[in-house]
């Protein structure tokens, strides 16, 4: 966040918290714009969303299963803010990052661009993340896991952790309500199920576009791969959506073979997929205005199905392919709404707008926009990473 964000989101001449902004965005059903082009090119709505969004909701970083040794560590970049989970003798505790910065007294000009940067610190919150930290890898001295825990752990300032369905899920607003609340409307034999999965493999791939538009745009592909439909409780009445812009989800269903498939997409960052009998986590991490990184993690609803090597590399290739051609939709929309109203574009005005995305993609955008137009009070305005120790 920065320094006072109680001064409010300026740029390009417009009021970034301004319902005004937003009001084709968030126009029932096919009247519908997408969000104002500012929104896919600004550093300063990045800062907004990190504020208002990332700061303030349950965001999915991972799996439980990717640390099941006790010590094993998971760092996460949550919008601007270095954090870490790691798995102890009661559970999981979550961390503010001790090298908040890396080695730098301050953030450098390179990066405050908005994109995170490749830097060995990988502790840093404007930094690319590296992967799961194993305890069985690293030494309690080795330098490496001491920008993410310092000397003395206990003292760290603490991120609230919970995990729903074999994901865990970060908060770094302490006053914020609990998971449950979060997810509340989701049928409970969902999360039972998915609580028994066996986690089998995992691989990142980046993502080109804004990450909000990725996001629809895989969750559209998964659709069309695995036959699903969106639930047809979600209408587009002016008082449904109006409901709905209080609601963390949206799900798509189908069937196959006697199996019930399911697409789940957990606002903001998760998509959920269920096909046959194998779970596919992809978690949606922003790492520039135009660019972000898909993590995603492989499970089976039965420890007795066979998932060799061979099933693996086939299984991780199919779903490549679908995030590949996900992210070049993502793009290609990207590259319009980020010159819209623009000299580069100088037929397209903010005054007529692009139509904004249906289905999940339209539910999305009615929930982001419901967030970033929360008000709250502010009594301390310094940024929570200033010193994570306390």
């Amino acid at each position: 966040m920065p320094l006072h964000p109680e001064l409010g989101y300026f740029d390009e001449g417009l009021n970034l918290t301004d319902p005004s902004l937003y009001a084709t965005a968030l126009d029932v059903g096919e009247h519908s714009s997408i969000l104002p082009p500012v929104a896919y090119r600004s550093r300063i709505f990045a800062e907004l969303e990190d504020e208002k969004l990332w700061t303030r909701m349950w965001c999915c970083i991972g799996s439980t299963q990717q640390i099941s040794m006790v010590g094993d560590l998971l760092p996460y970049t949550l919008g601007n803010h270095g954090i870490h989970v790691q798995r102890d003798k009661n559970g999981f505790s979550g961390r503010f990052n001790f090298a908040q910065h890396g080695g730098c007294r301050f953030v450098p000009a390179q990066c405050q661009t908005g994109k995170k940067t490749k830097c060995s610190y990988t502790s840093c919150g404007y930094s690319r993340d590296r992967d799961v930290l194993k305890t069985s890898d690293v030494d309690v001295d080795t330098p490496i896991l001491r920008h993410f825990i310092g000397d003395i752990p206990e003292r760290m300032l603490p991120v609230q952790v919970e995990t729903w369905g074999g994901c865990i899920f970060v908060n770094v607003d302490q006053n914020s309500h609990t998971i449950n609340h979060q997810l509340t409307s989701i049928a409970p034999e969902i999360e039972k199920s998915l609580d028994k999965t066996i986690d089998k493999h995992g691989f990142w791939t980046p993502l080109e576009g804004n990450w909000k538009v990725s996001l629809g745009c895989i969750f559209d592909e998964i659709c069309r791969f695995g036959d699903l439909t969106l639930d047809n409780t979600f209408q587009t009445s002016e008082s449904q959506v109006m409901h709905r812009r209080e609601t963390h989800h949206v799900i798509g269903k189908g069937n196959t073979n006697s199996y019930e498939n399911y697409i789940l997409w957990i606002f903001p960052n998760l998509l959920i997929t269920k096909l046959g009998p194998f779970i596919t986590r992809i978690i949606v991490q922003p790492t520039g205005l135009d660019e972000g990184m898909a993590r995603v993690r492989f499970s089976v609803i039965d420890k007795t199905i066979c998932f060799g090597d061979d099933e693996i590399k086939e299984h991780e290739n199919i779903w490549k392919k679908i995030i590949s051609t996900a992210s070049n939709g993502s793009k290609s929309k990207h590259q319009i709404y980020q010159k819209w109203g623009t000299p580069s574009s100088p037929e397209t005005t903010n005054e007529n707008l692009p139509k904004g995305p249906e289905g999940a993609g339209y539910y999305f955008q009615q929930y982001l926009v419901d967030r970033l137009l929360k008000e709250y009070t502010y009594v301390w305005n310094a940024p929570l990473y200033t010193d994570a120790r306390r």
